[in-house]
């Protein structure tokens, strides 16, 4: 009588529970569904795509350029299609960015495709310079799609043009000059961290141990010659090249001491 009560006990245990969860997500063969499929770069994550992303000017290795196009990866599951469909992006009222800055395509899965993708046009507005601004997209259901994975139907995009001073740089200013954040830029593509095999002075500490964002506590030439000729580098590049702060030809151009 024990055990049949129990068995009862459980099957009404099961029974609620699946009530209760009939709500989280309830897929239909005949539908499809839709979903930001941004790989996420941590790879330990649990979740497969990332919910948001982020884009700064200053890092980008194009250096001057005046806009940005990011390719957003749009997956869904269900059913494909012989014809184009539109699926639905809303912005966040929680958005914060300047409209004039920022075009989005056409929200289309394409015939016959399982990904594909939506462009995110960025200007680099002057005010990027000074202020970071984000655009939250939303993905919501209509007539050809329904909302895919919970957890990626929103994403943060967040961007700027902001590339703030190391605190290293004071230090080795007799070399780099007056801190600007196109030469900071192309330090961070010259001098990665790999580029430097030499150990950690004090400590031994094994290389490689200096790049960019752990330089040298202080200078010398004796000691520090690798990163000496990595900064003969940058001072070629600027030599060679033509670059103005913030593309802005009416000021003087950079250039290292």
């Amino acid at each position: 009588m024990k055990e049949t009560t129990s068995f009862i006990c459980l099957i009404a245990l099961l029974i609620f529970g699946c009530s209760q969860n009939a709500d989280i997500l309830d897929y239909n063969r005949e539908s499809s569904y839709v979903y930001f499929a941004y790989p996420n770069p941590d790879t330990r994550a649990v979740q497969k795509y990332t919910d948001s992303i982020f884009y700064s000017f200053a890092l980008d290795e194009a250096i001057g350029i005046n806009e940005k196009t990011l390719k957003i990866p749009i997956a869904i599951t269900g059913q494909s299609s012989a014809h184009d469909r539109k699926y639905t992006i809303q912005i966040s009222d929680k958005s914060d960015f300047d409209s004039n800055l920022v075009t989005i395509s056409e929200p289309i899965i394409q015939k016959g495709l399982f990904v594909d993708t939506l462009y995110i046009n960025i200007k680099r507005g002057q005010e990027l310079s000074s202020k970071k601004m984000n655009i939250i997209l939303d993905i919501a259901d209509n007539e050809n799609f329904k909302i895919g994975n919970a957890f990626n139907k929103t994403l943060k995009i967040a961007f700027s043009d902001i590339l703030i001073q190391p605190s290293w740089w004071n230090t080795w200013s007799t070399y780099f000059g007056d801190y600007q954040k196109e030469k900071y830029q192309k330090w961070i593509e010259l001098y990665p961290l790999g580029a430097d095999p030499s150990p950690e002075y004090f400590n031994n500490i094994p290389g490689p141990y200096y790049y960019w964002n752990r330089m040298p506590s202080f200078v010398s030439t004796g000691i520090f010659t690798i990163t000496i000729m990595y900064i003969e580098k940058l001072k070629k590049y600027f030599d060679e090249n033509v670059v103005y702060p913030n593309g802005d030809t009416t000021q003087p151009r950079i250039l290292l001491p």
